[in-house]
């Protein structure tokens, strides 16, 4: 028996920083990953269901929940139309809301944590917003200015 038998070969890397070896050293491929590793990945580049509701509450009407979501035509559209002057913003804020927005196919991250607080938080703010009549400060500030 040898030294040399028992000394494992070591992989040469050429001065391009690629691996060269007789063994299958290389990457495994994204089949040959187990599918703990496959869920890890889908969350980690899935989109937040919370921040698209805070994106599509707060900053709808300029398209922040589309951008967020990878929709960038749409929600340029709707950046320059002003969330379709307010109805497409709503209509989107009740999709994202019910969980029909989706992010590469799959449903938002946290959907079912948090649809039940963004439901009682948009109801309330909506309340408050109607109460404080904040309809009629936007038609006068918008007298104004046109």
């Amino acid at each position: 028996m040898s030294v040399s038998s028992l000394v494992p070969e070591l992989p040469s890397i050429d001065p391009f920083g690629s691996v060269n070896s007789l063994d299958s050293l290389e990457r495994p491929d994204s089949a040959a990953l187990p599918d703990s590793v496959h869920g890890a990945e889908r969350n980690r580049a899935n989109r937040s269901f919370f921040v698209t509701w805070l994106l599509s509450l707060l900053l709808g009407f300029l398209g922040a929940d589309r951008f967020y979501t990878g929709r960038f035509l749409t929600g340029g559209l709707k950046l320059v139309s002003l969330g379709g002057l307010g109805l497409w913003w709503v209509i989107d804020l009740v999709i994202v809301m019910a969980g029909g927005l989706r992010y590469d196919s799959r449903p938002l991250t946290g959907y079912d944590a948090w649809k039940e607080v963004a439901w009682i938080a948009t109801g309330f703010l909506l309340i408050i917003g109607y109460s404080l009549q904040l309809d009629e400060l936007v038609q006068a500030l918008l007298t104004r200015l046109f």
